[in-house]
């Protein structure tokens, strides 16, 4: 994981353990009824991602796969640090946008649709904030500056964090 990766993830484990969600309001638990899953994210809620500055919401993450579906709030000014597909992934732009820190002239702003290829890297940068709507294909691999791998994050990561701040999920295929 990169270094601010590894930093930040110690203080999403604190952020975890000190959620401030209201257990007493009523939440409608993710269902499953068949080969039809169904969540509401709008009573979810958000947790610390693996990059600093960024939230997400678990809707979805496949054991057989290792695919995950995520919402993903980012804060304005919020920078990646270098990354690395190793599946695709797709995403929708719902509100704010970002661009590439290499290419700022091409931003991805609201109602856009994007295609990160497996294998791409890049440092996203959002300033003014951003939703996203995310389907990963694969892990995100962490890299340092001269491109050696510092972590990962995959469906695993999300679910486990996602239970640790007391949310009920199972992945398909567990």
């Amino acid at each position: 994981m990169p270094q601010q990766w590894h930093a930040h993830d110690k203080q999403l484990d604190q952020a975890t353990a000190n959620n401030t969600m209201n257990k007493s309001e009523t939440k409608q638990p993710p269902t499953q009824i068949g080969t039809l899953y169904t969540c509401h994210p709008q009573n979810m809620d958000w947790l610390p991602w693996a990059m600093p500055g960024a939230h997400f919401k678990l809707l979805h993450a496949d054991a057989v796969t290792g695919r995950f579906t995520l919402l993903i709030k980012f804060d304005a000014g919020a920078a990646a640090p270098i990354h690395r597909h190793v599946g695709a992934v797709e995403g929708y732009m719902l509100e704010g946008g970002f661009h590439y820190r290499d290419e700022p002239e091409r931003p991805f702003e609201t109602g856009c649709y994007l295609w990160e290829s497996d294998g791409a890297v890049h440092q996203p940068v959002s300033p003014n904030g951003a939703v996203m709507f995310a389907v990963f294909h694969g892990p995100v691999e962490g890299l340092d500056d001269e491109g050696n791998l510092t972590g990962r994050i995959n469906w695993k990561w999300h679910v486990d964090k996602w239970k640790a701040a007391g949310h009920n999920f199972q992945a398909a295929g567990e």
